[in-house]
């Protein structure tokens, strides 16, 4: 099988299952990146096309391999203090939040967990200046890879 064995076909049938397991939505240009993401686990499990491996994900005839693909497909950028802006944004909210209430933020596709690490930072350092309330972080991400290392 090349590299390029992948029919539009085949690439709506991915990008469907995708965005019904994991609210992802990949564009029409990124078949490439498909491709090249799944195409060992393809090889890894012996089958003759993509066409094969996408139906194995559709019906759960490989355990586990939907979260597989899922882990592959999604990219998981993270790092300190990314999107400033967005911390500026933070402290603002926090200025509005009573004292006596519990700021939550919840950190989705926290990747490593990197910005939610720095949203602690930020949030732990606001309440030593007695501008926050207690706080609570959660994070989460879709691929278990990621959250394993984080």
């Amino acid at each position: 099988m090349e590299l390029n064995d992948i029919t539009d076909r085949e690439y709506v049938v991915i990008r469907e299952l995708l965005f019904r397991q994991s609210g992802i939505s990949l564009g029409p240009g990124k078949k490439t990146l498909v491709v090249s993401r799944l195409f060992k686990r393809v090889q890894a499990h012996g089958l003759a096309s993509f066409g094969d491996y996408f139906t194995a994900l559709k019906t759960g005839a490989i355990p586990g391999e939907l979260q597989a693909a899922i882990d592959l497909l999604t990219t998981n950028e993270t790092y300190f203090f990314r999107e400033p802006r967005h911390f500026s944004i933070l402290e603002e909210l926090v200025d509005r939040v009573p004292r006596r209430s519990v700021f939550r933020v919840w950190s989705a596709a926290s990747s490593t967990g990197e910005e939610a690490y720095t949203i602690a930072m930020t949030l732990q350092e606001l309440r030593r200046k007695g501008r926050s309330p207690d706080w609570e972080v959660r994070a989460s991400d879709l691929n278990t890879r990621v959250l394993q290392q984080a």
